[in-house]
Order: structure tokens, then sequence, then C-alpha cells
């Protein structure tokens, strides 16, 4: 193909030549110049296009490399602003933990999630303060939405944070807008259920549910979730209540744990 190529380039060369020299030759007679001007006319044309085509094409190698480093350039740009949008999530959410410290009656201290138990996955997290960073065993730990849980284990650097959803969690709660009172427990299926509601109790779906602040380990007043459904189960003499958490527990990034 570039043989074929060069062979091409010679011959348009040659024609090129021998029309200049037919052209400006004083020695070769007008009528023959004519005839020698027409015989070659179609490879003038061609020849004309081949170097039309070839000016337009090229500039194309530099305007390939210039649009290879704009791309480059694009990806760059875009990979910066994504990670300028992580920081600045990140800073939003650490001014809202910030803001929410500042308005709750008692002393937290803030932790966040390095990891979740592997024995127990979707009912436990690991969080990078321990007894050094001041955290205490059997305390509660919060969100900015509400209760997460308490205090499982305490190392010196780490601790183990059992949820809300576990199936060994146990909660004095009530319902905010009657004071009905209830157990929170933890599902196997990483959901929660108020339990012990009085049969004659109006708890309906919507109803917030706050911690009643029995014991020691969990203040009164903190938001847990929602009502979602009201059950009666029969030959109980109580009803119970499918809760919503206030916070998504399998998203947790920062938590609080009260001192």
């Amino acid at each position: 193909m570039r043989n074929q190529k060069s062979r091409i380039l010679k011959v348009l060369v040659v024609i090129a030549c021998l029309t200049a020299l037919i052209l400006t030759s004083k020695t070769i007679t007008s009528p023959f110049r004519i005839k020698m001007i027409d015989l070659l006319s179609s490879s003038l044309k061609g020849a004309d296009s081949f170097l039309n085509s070839f000016r337009r094409i090229m500039p194309f190698a530099a305007l390939r490399e210039e649009n290879r480093l704009l791309r480059a350039r694009i990806d760059l740009l875009n990979r910066k602003i994504e990670e300028l949008k992580i920081v600045s999530s990140d800073n939003d959410r650490l001014k809202e933990l910030l803001n929410f410290r500042k308005t709750i009656p008692f002393t937290t201290i803030p932790a966040q999630v390095i990891g979740r138990d592997p024995s127990n996955w979707s009912n436990s997290i690991i969080i990078d303060k321990g007894l050094s960073g001041g955290i205490k065993q059997n305390k509660a730990v919060l969100s900015t939405k509400g209760l997460v849980g308490r205090v499982l284990e305490v190392g010196r650097y780490s601790s183990k944070i059992l949820l809300i959803t576990d199936p060994n969690s146990k909660v004095g709660v009530m319902i905010q807008r009657n004071r009905q009172g209830g157990i929170l427990v933890g599902r196997p299926d990483s959901r929660c259920r108020m339990i012990y509601i009085a049969l004659d109790s109006d708890v309906m779906p919507g109803d917030r549910v706050i911690t009643a602040g029995f014991g020691t380990i969990f203040p009164k007043d903190i938001i847990v979730g929602e009502v979602v459904r009201v059950d009666k189960e029969p030959g109980r003499l109580y009803k119970s209540a499918l809760i919503k958490t206030a916070e998504d527990l399998s998203k947790l990034e920062e938590v609080m744990c009260i001192r």
C-alpha cells in the first residue's frame, strides 16, 4: 500500500514537472503546447484534487492530538468535581453533627463508623473511639436523626455498638402523641417492633416513637422512629407495631456516644 502511494506521488511529480516545462518553455511551439496541456488536463485535475485533499488532511494529526489532550483535561476536571462533591457532602454532614450536638442536653463524643462486626453484619457496628476517647459501656449512641443503639463492648481505641435493630436490643419507648408506653425490640430482618402496647391505645401509622427514659442507658425523649403498621395478634393481651427507624442504620458514617 505504501509503495503504491509512493508510485502515485512520483507520477504526479513528473506530470507537474512536464506541465511546468511546457507552460514556461519558449522553444516549444504554441500549438504543440496547447495539445500537451489538453492531454494532461485530466491528470492535472486529479493532481489538484489530490493536493487539496492532502492539504485538508494535513492538520488532522495535530487536531487529533489536541483533542486527546482536551479529553484528558476534561476527565481530570470531572474527577476533581466529583472529589469536591464528596468533600462538600462530608463537610455538610459534619456541620449537621456539630449543630445537633449543641441542641441536645447531654454531652456526646463524636465517632466515625469504621466497620461492622462480621459475625453480626447488619445489627452492629464498630467505631473508631474507645476507652482512650472517653467511650463507656452501656451508653446510648445517637445520630443526628435519632437513636442508633448502645455501646456493647469497649476496647482501648475502638468500640462495638449494638444497634436497636438487633434481636438482643430492648429499649423502653413511648408514642409521642399519647404517651403510650411499650418496649422496642429488634428483629432478625433488621427492623424494629414496639410491643406491649395497650389494647385500648389509639396508636396509628405515622405516630412518632421516642425513648421513655427508663433505666440509665437511654435518656428520655430521643427520637427512635415512627409507626408503620399496627397489629393485634390473636391471643395476645396487647398490640404491637412495626417501627421504621428515624435513621437508616445501614448507611451510618458518624455517630455520637453519650458520655
